[in-house]
């Protein structure tokens, strides 16, 4: 008999564990050299990297981004699509880190094969991406982290 895999076991959105995702460092460090970032768009009070930045309950979805530079790394949820939507219609530069999802609408619309966009496919580490707790500290390394594809997502809009 063929064993079922219940939905909710595929999204980290759907996970009883981890309420937020804090990028992973080596992610973070390699970006925020590269960008001088102004706002973190999808944070926690708990998780922000930056002093400005917008929470689930201040939502940077009702905000003006124009003149931002702003870290974009939503939940992997069915709200990534109004993010990339806001930010291309924004005037600034946008990097989202998302799943690679080559198929969605959101990523033929906004992304693929425009002149302001450039995207990056992450090589997947040994034992997948590491995404830390909310607070900051490291998840259980003896597990298998996040395997599923990612990518950098720039968006410039000017």
């Amino acid at each position: 008999m063929k064993e079922v895999i219940a939905k909710n076991t595929l999204s980290f959105s759907c996970s009883k564990k981890m309420k937020y995702l804090r990028t992973p460092v080596d992610i973070w460090s390699d970006l925020s050299k590269e960008f001088n970032f102004t706002c973190d768009m999808c944070a926690s009070d708990e998780n922000h990297l930056l002093d400005k930045y917008y929470t689930i309950n201040d939502s940077a979805l009702e905000k003006d981004w124009n003149g931002e530079v702003g870290y974009v790394h939503p939940l992997f949820d069915g709200k990534i699509g109004k993010f990339v939507e806001k930010a291309a219609n924004s005037i600034g530069t946008f990097v989202f880190l998302l799943p690679a999802s080559t198929h969605t609408k959101y990523f033929h619309e906004y992304f693929y094969e425009k002149d302001n966009v450039e995207i990056r496919f992450l090589r997947k580490p040994v034992k997948g991406f590491r995404f830390l707790n909310d607070d900051g500290s490291c998840d259980d390394e003896t597990k298998i982290g996040y395997i599923k594809p990612l990518m950098i997502c720039i968006m410039r809009n000017e």
